[in-house]
């Protein structure tokens, strides 16, 4: 229960940072940067009278059709949460909001500052295997029959949307809306990344009991799992005992305040993981 509400609480914090990159920088700013939003952005400037929140809402009931036949129902409804809060929040933005203008007059700086929230509500939405509607679910659905990422899936994704915004806003505009594509997808992968970072850790202690201190605070302490690798010195030729783990960040700086409390010669090297799958990980 605690990890469903968990979860939830997750896909509201990423729903309300992609509405507030679309209604308070793209949208003021005629940025239709690909997926349903910016779809909606156009079509909310051609028919200014409809909510974007409906509009919004309207467009992804096609596209979630098709989320649930691939992707099962689970990533649906998830994904119709989101939609919904995106909904509710744009229409409450216009509601308190009215006639909003653009906040800079410098279009690249909204772009960016629009792109960064919505990048990282999407990494929020993305990382708990859900989307938050539109051309999300068409790009995570690439990503899933294909070797592509879904930064890159997004950008295959978005760039009819952005053929549609040169139509109504103009070429530069368009041009615009691509350069917005191509930073938010970026921004995606790299926060992604940072979200799902392990540690790495190899540890050589130096001596058998420190060894077994380390180990079991490994095990018990921190409760995750490690192997232990019998070695040899190559040039003392004394028995080595060579410990690898698995850790998150947090856990990591707890690992090295203990390792050099009790062994201040252990010798340590770290590597960082962008992904990892298995047992005590993801699937």
């Amino acid at each position: 229960m605690k990890k469903i509400v968990t979860e939830h609480i997750g896909i509201f914090i990423g729903a309300l940072f992609i509405s507030i990159g679309l209604y308070f920088f793209w949208m003021p700013s005629q940025l239709a940067a690909g997926g349903v939003s910016g779809l909606s952005i156009a079509i909310k400037a051609i028919l200014p009278f409809i909510p974007i929140g409906v509009i919004i809402l309207l467009l992804n009931v096609i596209m979630f059709g098709i989320g649930f036949i691939v992707l099962g129902t689970s990533f649906g409804m998830r994904s119709i949460i989101c939609s919904l809060e995106i909904s509710a929040a744009m229409v409450a933005f216009e509601w308190l909001f009215p006639h909003l203008k653009p906040l800079s007059k410098d279009t690249l700086v909204v772009l960016l500052f629009g792109a960064l929230f919505i990048a990282i509500g999407q990494s929020f939405v993305f990382n708990l295997e859900a989307s938050s509607g539109g051309t999300d679910i068409i790009a995570k659905i690439i990503s899933k029959y294909t070797a592509l990422n879904i930064g890159t899936s997004l950008v295959i994704s978005d760039m009819t949307v952005v053929l549609v915004a040169i139509g109504v806003f103009g070429l530069e505009k368009g041009l615009y809306a691509a350069m917005g594509v191509i930073v938010t997808s970026t921004l995606i992968d790299y926060i992604i990344s940072g979200i799902n970072i392990q540690k790495y850790v190899t540890i050589i202690p130096s001596t058998s009991e420190t060894s077994e201190h380390i180990n079991a605070y490994i095990l018990h302490t921190l409760d995750r799992g490690a192997t232990i690798y019998h070695a040899e010195g190559a040039y003392s030729k004394e028995p080595k005992t060579v410990i690898t783990t698995v850790i998150d960040r947090r856990a990591f700086i707890e690992l090295k305040r203990h390792i050099s409390q009790i062994d201040a010669y252990a010798f340590v090297t770290v590597q960082n993981l962008h992904e990892v799958v298995g047992e005590g990980f993801g699937k």
